[in-house]
């Protein structure tokens, strides 16, 4: 089978979505009620397999999709959320976990169902979005099925403002400065997504980013309802 450019209609992406998302939730549920012991292995092995994939991506993209070194690296939304996941498994340190759930769920679920790439299935770009991305949903169930972890409300308005105040700056300028594009502040991402129903960039002036921020924080406040609605009834 030959890769095609990437549509996102095409009947192997759409059940690719559903085999992925499905993928990263039923695993660390269906291990829940498992011994100690087994979970674990479990979250010690993904959080091994999510860090091997987070190292060995800046050399795919540079040999296979020939990205340049600085836009290799691991600082888009979705690759820092990978890290903290990781980290979070292994150390049960809970800054990590918030993070993850907020921008990793919001970005990584994105990702799945709208990648930033230019061929389709069976393509290896596609096949290393999807199954990266795949890895930040499964690491953030496992934490809320099997280490009965979650978030709440103070958590979710704590992330808004370091986000705003700290870490959008710091990417901003750092992209200013190496000429990247890390979490799209700069330019929009190649392809169909959100971001089209936004106003263009000009250079040195990110217009999509008066609908990008209130999009990203409206999208991530949409992860918490569940738990609103829980806290709301209990």
């Amino acid at each position: 089978m030959t890769p095609e450019p990437f549509s996102l209609l095409d009947p192997w992406h759409l059940l690719n979505i559903v085999f992925f998302i499905s993928a990263a939730v039923y695993l660390p549920f269906a291990f829940r009620n498992a011994s100690e012991k087994i979970k674990v292995y479990f979250r010690y092995l993904l959080a091994m397999i999510i860090l091997i994939h987070e190292t060995t991506n800046p050399v795919f993209k540079i040999t296979e999709r020939g990205f340049d070194w600085w836009d290799a690296m691991p600082i888009h939304m979705c690759g820092f959320s990978s890290w903290c996941i990781a980290f979070y498994l292994i150390t049960k340190y809970r800054p990590l976990f918030i993070f993850a759930f907020f921008w990793g769920l919001a970005g990584g679920g994105m990702s799945i169902i709208t990648p930033d790439i230019v061929l389709g299935f069976p393509a290896l770009e596609y096949l290393d979005t999807m199954w990266g991305h795949s890895l930040i949903l499964m690491g953030v169930f496992t934490a809320i099925f099997q280490m009965n972890e979650r978030p709440f409300l103070k958590d979710y308005f704590y992330l808004m403002v370091m986000t705003t105040f700290i870490f959008l700056p710091v990417v901003y300028l750092f992209n200013i400065y190496f000429g990247t594009n890390y979490w799209f502040v700069i330019e929009k991402p190649y392809g169909d997504n959100l971001m089209n129903f936004f106003p263009e960039p000009l250079p040195g002036k990110p217009y999509h980013l008066l609908g990008l921020i209130p999009a990203a924080y409206a999208i991530t406040f949409l992860l918490y309802i569940p738990y609103l609605l829980k806290d709301k009834n209990a």
